[in-house]
């Protein structure tokens, strides 16, 4: 269905709203932030039209308190033609890391730790870096711990690789440096949060999934909710994730058993309930929801938006608490309103669904309460005068030959070989094959694909890498016989 609403659906939402408003009639307490209109209905079946017999998303809408929308569109499983419904249980990628952020918040207020604890008094495999990382670092991202997947991804790592929990202490124990001071900078790492479930377990004597259930999951009423501690794990209800390609749609698997930045499987009626504690603080109390929403501040006293697993700031002119997560080909996005009291849950199990669902989804519920969306300006309207691309540097064949030779990385253990190769310095990798270093504006440094990132050279046989999210990796020429 991608024309107009046809009849029968019009006639199906009307009886369904006639009965959920019959219902709520008859229900103490009953509000109108509880009702959803046929109007509403409508739009949001519009919006979705397209995901039918495709991968697609169950959606929900919680205001005051209450679950007023929730549906699924489109295939859970393509093979066996399996709808998605608002029981579908899918992985909710970063969004766990609120999750992990609470466990922290109610372990130091339990008197368990601190949250300026140095991170070696619970993992003192850690290296000593010079500096101390608290966890109060970690929560807010700005530990300066080098990020897992782009590590990993320098040694070789393809997509499809098993990540297991203790690859992120173990890439630490091996980490020569730090990206940069702890506190410094803001620089999102999920190696971070994979560790502070690792602190969770050794502060709490229990194992972090056990703990996620028993203090978080059950009393929040999370009984769909699931933490994949073990690879392969089998998990009930669970939807199949999607990628597009020229035919159609892939499989794409999260072949990994990582936890505390990711590692979640859920349902929006989970995520509607703990929505709902950020209100009513039930679980956790007053104190801990109150040091969920408190933001990082750096060195230099900058504030930044990130608090514990969540953004927090203003969103089309109302206070907002939100956090999205990407994982295979799962998207979820979460978005609350405190003062509202209300928000939207998205979660997809196709990649390229973007965030205009949910953005459409603020239209349609909230829209009267928030501020115009901004508009998104036409680059082609842009009477800026193009910025001129700077001019790369161009080596001479003498230090191209200079560069050439073998790069080893003690702190990931792999090698590199470049190579000139008709004028051009190449790459290659055991794993990652043969690729081209693009000379760039600044003399001795280069640019190659993206596990790689930006290179610069040193006149002492050395190169030093900057990917995004791990900075300043050091590789050193050497001779093999």
């Amino acid at each position: 269905m991608t024309g107009p609403l046809s009849t029968a659906v019009l006639r199906r939402h009307a009886l369904q709203t006639a009965a959920l408003l019959t219902a709520l009639a008859l229900t103490p307490h009953a509000t109108h932030a509880q009702v959803t209109t046929l109007d509403e209905r409508a739009a949001v079946d519009e919006l979705m039209a397209d995901y039918y017999g495709e991968p697609g998303a169950v959606l929900a809408v919680v205001r005051g308190g209450k679950v007023v929308f929730a549906e699924g569109y489109g295939l859970a499983n393509l093979e066996h033609g399996i709808p998605l419904g608002r029981e579908t249980v899918l992985d909710i990628g970063s969004v766990a890391k609120q999750f992990t952020a609470f466990a922290i918040a109610l372990l130091a207020d339990e008197g368990a730790l601190s949250l300026d604890d140095d991170i070696r008094t619970h993992l003192p495999e850690v290296p000593d870096f010079g500096d101390v990382i608290t966890i109060r670092h970690m929560v807010h991202h700005m530990s300066g711990l080098r990020e897992i997947y782009t590590s990993e991804g320098i040694a070789g790592r393809q997509n499809g690789d098993a990540v297991q929990q203790a690859d992120a202490l173990r890439l630490t124990e091996h980490m020569h440096e730090l990206n940069f001071t702890p506190g410094d900078q803001y620089l999102y790492c999920n190696t971070a949060y994979m560790m502070l479930a690792d602190i969770v377990a050794r502060a709490s004597g229990m194992p972090f999934p056990q703990f996620m259930e028993e203090r978080v999951f059950g009393p929040v009423g999370m009984h769909h909710t699931t933490i994949m501690s073990k690879l392969g794990q089998s998990i009930p209800g669970v939807a199949e994730s999607y990628a597009p390609d020229d035919e159609g749609f892939v499989r794409v698997f999260d072949n990994s058993s990582l936890y505390g930045a990711g590692g979640m499987y859920s349902t929006v009626d989970d995520l509607a309930l703990w929505m709902n504690n950020y209100a009513t603080a039930a679980v956790g109390g007053p104190a801990v929801i109150e040091q969920m929403q408190e933001q990082g501040v750096l060195n230099d006293g900058e504030e930044l938006s990130y608090a514990f697993g969540i953004n927090v700031g203003e969103l089309r002119g109302e206070r907002a608490i939100r956090h999205t997560g990407s994982s295979a080909g799962f998207r979820t996005s979460f978005t609350y309103f405190p003062e509202l009291d209300g928000g939207v849950i998205t979660l997809s199990n196709r990649s390229n669904i973007g965030g205009r669902i949910s953005a459409e989804l603020l239209d349609i519920f909230f829209g009267d309460r928030l501020d115009p969306a901004p508009t998104q300006q036409d680059p082609t309207e842009d009477d800026d005068e193009e910025e001129e691309e700077p001019t790369a540097w161009s080596p001479s064949a003498e230090q191209l030959e200079f560069l050439a030779g073998t790069y080893y990385s003690a702190e990931l253990q792999t090698i590199y070989t470049l190579y000139v190769e008709d004028g051009t310095l190449m790459g290659a990798h055991r794993r990652h094959g043969t690729f081209e270093l693009e000379p760039m504006a600044e003399e001795m440094t280069f640019e190659g694909p993206g596990f790689f990132g930006m290179v610069t050279f040193e006149d002492d046989g050395t190169f030093r890498i900057d990917n995004g999210r791990v900075l300043n990796l050091l590789f050193t020429k050497v001779e093999f016989e």
